[in-house]
């Protein structure tokens, strides 16, 4: 009877101070998210460029159509998407020590297996502005901190799409990535 008391006494113990804990952490997980999106564009060591390099010399003969930088909970990684002929490839890569986390292959439809697609949906790679920079010039057009990355093509351009957060308003920014020059600002 006592080791059954002593039992159910500490299984309480133990649910309360669980539920102190997770109440704590979510009052705090606010700012925490906000903290830690303020510091994506700080952590990260690995340039977009050196991000299309690793993509390249896993994949050579592709074209790249997608860029993101984001974070996860591995820390800030790169997802670099391409295409050839037959196939669409990803690489995610570790954007603090250029390490490989995934890569993947699949293919394409029959849609999608022409030559137009590839060429329509290819990036321009040319003189890209850097993370940094594009980071830069989206929180001065939107008055925030820049929490998310992508680089995208639209119409024949190549363009930085940058999330800016201020408290609870987020907003969307469309950098051209050659010259930096501000396309779109809208609410997301």
């Amino acid at each position: 009877m006592m080791k059954k008391r002593f039992l159910t006494i500490t299984v309480a113990i133990f649910m309360f101070v669980l539920l102190v804990g997770c109440s704590t952490n979510g009052a705090d997980s606010a700012s925490n998210k906000t903290k830690s999106e303020k510091v994506l564009k700080n952590t990260i060591k690995v340039s977009a460029n050196d991000a299309i390099n690793i993509y390249q010399k896993k994949y050579p003969k592709t074209d790249i159509t997608s860029l993101e930088l984001e974070k996860s909970f591995r820390g800030p990684v790169y997802k670099v998407e391409g295409i050839d002929e037959l196939r669409e490839y990803q690489v995610t890569i570790n954007a603090k020590n250029k390490k490989i986390i995934q890569n993947s292959e699949e293919e394409l439809d029959e849609e999608d297996q022409n030559e137009t697609t590839r060429k329509n949906e290819s990036l321009d790679l040319n003189k890209l502005i850097s993370v940094k920079k594009a980071a830069t010039i989206a929180e001065n057009a939107a008055k925030g901190d820049s929490t998310e990355f992508n680089l995208e093509k639209d119409l024949g351009t190549t363009y930085w799409e940058v999330k800016v957060k201020n408290g609870s308003h987020e907003k969307e920014v469309k950098i051209n990535a050659q010259s930096g020059k501000v396309l779109k600002v809208e609410n997301d």
